[in-house]
């Protein structure tokens, strides 16, 4: 007889180091949450062969994935892979108390990101979307656009499925080999316009906190390409997604006479340690590897990428310049280590954060609490009667003061 997997359920726990918790008493608090749930269009058995059938039905996802999100009871909800917005979840939440930005990935994909937030606790005074399709060069005469695949051609997190082995599921190997070309590639991969087609896209929303007076804070949610081989194209994403918040808080800053609070929200598909975290977190850091470098030195890799590069893929590479934010990881900061935020029989590890932009006015109190590696909520790999996506959620509540 199969013993049953216990129901895991969400804990926001204390954070023990003081220079997070000193709050006033009448600071207004804020749940934020980050998760992945899963686009149902990227579910396939072949893609999640370890995960019992029912699981993996829509009536029965769409449910466990509503129930997880209200269980939060968040004020805020970041979502990654988010499909079935209009037809489903956007309706649902509504009734709930939540308004919503959403974004729809670029081409033919069927998920995006999306904010949701509590109409009681926050307005939404600006958004703006990133699409990071905008860094492919414009077409020309001998140059035509690159086309867009649609969902079938490809897995979760745009594993490739024609040739798929489960082992390899998602895996994040840190191989140095040359990207074979495959369905997701649609064309030659060292041609610049084919390889930053990835069809990612991010959303930055500006909120007014109604329970703060003259308090802001700007949300950004995003899903960058999942290709461990591909780091130079996940390092141009992120860039340029920083490049575009700066702008935006800019822009606000002038119009709101106010400093906002920052965080970013994501599934970066990258690991601590890996380029893309290195980038996003150098600017909180003095780090001499990044002293005097340019802009124009990652505009050169852009235009020069080259498949299967030691320069493109090798994850120790320096930096090229230093992120033009001084970002920092909530979970590190907190707990000096990264929970797993993906957990698959092919892989399990972080690819999910939430950075913020360190300052006195943010004060975080409470951390979502994840399961470890070994609990048996775990066991097998996700999705399951338990977790109703592969991937894990994030979050915390933080005093506004």
């Amino acid at each position: 007889m199969t013993t049953p997997i216990p129901k895991w359920s969400p804990t926001f726990v204390p954070i023990q180091s003081p220079e997070h918790t000193e709050v006033s008493s009448s600071a207004p608090l804020v749940r934020i949450v980050s998760y992945n749930i899963l686009a149902q269009s990227y579910v396939k058995g072949i893609s999640f062969p370890h995960s019992p059938s029912p699981c993996l039905r829509w009536k029965n996802r769409s449910k466990a994935v509503l129930e997880r999100l209200l269980s939060f009871d968040a004020d805020v909800l970041c979502l990654q892979e988010l499909d079935e917005y209009e037809s489903y979840y956007k309706s649902r939440l509504t009734r709930e108390g939540y308004s919503s930005v959403y974004i729809q990935r670029s081409g033919r994909k069927r998920d995006g990101c999306g904010i949701f937030f509590k109409r009681s606790r926050m307005e939404l005074v600006e958004e703006q979307v990133v699409d990071f399709n905008d860094l492919v060069p414009p077409p020309t005469e001998d140059t035509p656009e690159v086309p867009s695949e649609d969902d079938s051609q490809t897995g979760s997190d745009s594993v490739p499925v024609n040739n798929f082995k489960p082992e390899q599921s998602k895996s994040r190997s840190r191989s140095s080999s040359p990207v074979k070309a495959g369905p997701e590639v649609r064309g030659d991969p060292n041609d610049p316009r084919v390889r930053l087609k990835r069809d990612c896209v991010a959303i930055l929303a500006a909120f007014r906190m109604l329970g703060a007076p003259n308090k802001f804070m700007i949300l950004g949610n995003t899903h960058l390409y999942w290709d461990p081989e591909w780091a130079d194209v996940k390092l141009a994403q992120a860039r340029y997604l920083l490049l575009q918040i700066v702008k935006f808080q800019q822009g606000l800053c002038s119009k709101l006479d106010s400093n906002p609070l920052l965080l970013v929200c994501g599934d970066y598909n990258s690991t601590p340690g890996d380029q893309v975290y290195r980038y996003i977190t150098s600017g909180s850091k003095q780090s001499s590897t990044l002293e005097g470098k340019t802009d124009s030195i990652l505009e050169e890799k852009l235009t020069n990428l080259s498949l299967g590069s030691s320069e493109s893929n090798r994850g120790e590479e320096q930096l090229p310049e230093r992120a033009p934010l001084p970002l920092l990881s909530l979970y590190e900061e907190a707990l000096g280590a990264h929970p797993n935020t993906n957990v698959t029989p092919g892989f399990t590890g972080t690819l999910d954060y939430i950075f913020f932009r360190p300052t006195d006015s943010l004060r975080f109190i409470n951390l979502l609490a994840l399961p470890t590696r070994d609990s048996p909520d775990l066991e097998g790999g996700l999705p399951n009667y338990s977790h109703p996506s592969d991937h894990l959620p994030i979050g915390a509540d933080f005093a506004v003061q």
